[in-house]
């Protein structure tokens, strides 16, 4: 009777550890971007939420839920007509502890966009005041296992445009610079004015070239060789067990 207890034991521990690596492997992406970074006092702005690198298993997703915050002193309170489902997506939101959950008769296994929220400044709020809109606690489902995800956000100013790079880059610009030629020929009968040459400085206006998308780093090849390992390990470990009692 202990003996076989102890299988058993043996067999639930190795699941466990197989379950735990198949659902530490799998993930996902959520990322926010928004119709405008600079909006008028009482005007509108619309944000999309959208999962991409989506590696959670065979079926796909169907569920997806977090956590809709935003500075309250810049924008109006949202409530449900405010959400809008994308793509087939349904929504429920909860306008006392902000949660949203989000739910799709089919299951979704590349790159969407899920859902966008429209949100309106205040009319009072000053200008250059900037307004954060989180979206955080992201969680999916795939029917089988619950998959988190990392917390997003977006900025947005109100009044005011915001500081463009190229401009900034072009207002800080050194103006031309002349420079003469010192070589100037003295065998001439008249003054020759001085040879200037025009060096027109350069100007490289470096973009921020990262993606909010993180790319897929072949999770599931790895997956494969820990499962297997785990296999190996389990049928060694279960061949001594045995040959142990078989001594006993």
């Amino acid at each position: 009777m202990k003996k076989k207890f102890l299988k058993v034991t043996i067999v639930a521990v190795l699941l466990v550890l197989v379950y735990t690596t198949v659902v530490n492997a799998l993930s996902f992406t959520a990322t926010m971007t928004s119709s405008s970074p600079n909006v008028d006092p009482s005007a509108e702005v619309t944000i999309q939420v959208k999962v991409s690198n989506l590696n959670v298993g065979d079926n796909g997703i169907n569920q997806l839920t977090g956590t809709l915050s935003y500075d309250e002193d810049v924008f109006e309170e949202i409530n449900d007509s405010s959400i809008e489902g994308m793509n087939t997506w349904s929504h429920s939101y909860n306008a006392e502890t902000k949660a949203i959950k989000l739910t799709k008769t089919t299951f979704v296994k590349t790159e969407e966009t899920v859902f966008q929220v429209t949100f309106k400044t205040k009319a009072d709020v000053e200008p250059g005041t900037v307004g954060k809109i989180n979206f955080t606690e992201i969680t999916a489902s795939n029917s089988e296992t619950t998959i988190p995800a990392s917390d997003i956000s977006t900025s947005i100013t109100v009044g005011g445009e915001v500081a463009n790079e190229a401009d900034t880059n072009a207002e800080n610009s050194n103006p031309l610079v002349l420079i003469a030629d010192t070589n100037t020929n003295t065998n001439t009968e008249e003054n020759v004015a001085p040879k200037v040459n025009m060096i027109t400085p350069s100007f490289v206006n470096e973009e921020n070239t990262t993606e909010s998308d993180v790319p897929y780093t072949g999770v599931e090849d790895t997956l494969i060789y820990i499962v297997g390992a785990l296999i190996i390990l389990s049928i060694v470990f279960y061949i001594k067990f045995e040959k142990v009692n078989s001594k006993l």
